[in-house]
């Protein structure tokens, strides 16, 4: 009898330590999961990945000018590296763009699109193209209005407008200055504030 009890003990026990075993390994999973689902996901933290500068739009204007309009010059303007676009890069244009940016006074740029000339004096390409690239900013955060833009450049003319085909479409005002031409658009989602920047140097 007293075997019995002793193998009904051993037996309870080992059953106890088991359960216990697997209880934990129930606890472990769940701390798992409750700790992945805590943490930000990659759209959460987007905001992490901007870069912020300490320039208006009106300052990054000027030192878009003032700076030599060559990879290194822009990326030294925008604080990065920008990356090139390779699936559209060709035998006579590079195509590069960057990360999102924090400027101030609550202004962001939101994308990048640097396009410089290939240097082809030493291959047989037939390309006469006298262009030195182009940048384009698409502007976003506090408004700026029109008003804001002539306050700032006089001189703007009105060198595209909408066709009706897509609410992307813009109202452009271009400036023409001593360094190219800088153009302001406003499109017809938001047309009463700045959507984009382009830049063209030298023309």
């Amino acid at each position: 009898m007293s075997g019995t009890t002793t193998g009904i003990f051993h037996g309870a026990k080992s059953t106890v330590i088991k359960n216990i075993g697997v209880l934990q390994k129930l606890l472990l999973l769940l701390l798992a999961i409750a700790t992945t689902a805590c943490q930000p996901t990659a759209h959460a933290s987007k905001e992490n990945t901007r870069i912020h500068i300490n320039l208006s739009v009106w300052q990054l204007i000027e030192d878009i000018q003032a700076a030599s309009f060559k990879l290194a010059g822009v990326e030294k303007i925008l604080g990065q590296t920008l990356v090139e676009q390779t699936q559209k890069s060709n035998e006579y244009v590079q195509f590069f763009s960057g990360q999102q940016l924090a400027l101030a006074g609550n202004s962001s740029i939101v994308k990048i699109d640097l396009r410089l000339p290939r240097d082809t004096s030493n291959s047989n390409s037939n390309s006469n193209s006298n262009s030195k690239g182009m940048l384009a900013l698409d502007v976003d955060g506090k408004c700026i209005t029109v008003q804001q833009v002539s306050q700032q450049f006089s001189d703007l003319a009105i060198t595209g407008v909408p066709r009706g085909g897509s609410l992307e479409e813009a109202t452009t005002f271009t400036t023409n200055t001593a360094w190219g031409k800088i153009s302001f658009g406003f499109q017809q989602k938001k047309s009463d504030c700045l959507g984009y920047l382009v830049f063209n140097p030298g023309e």
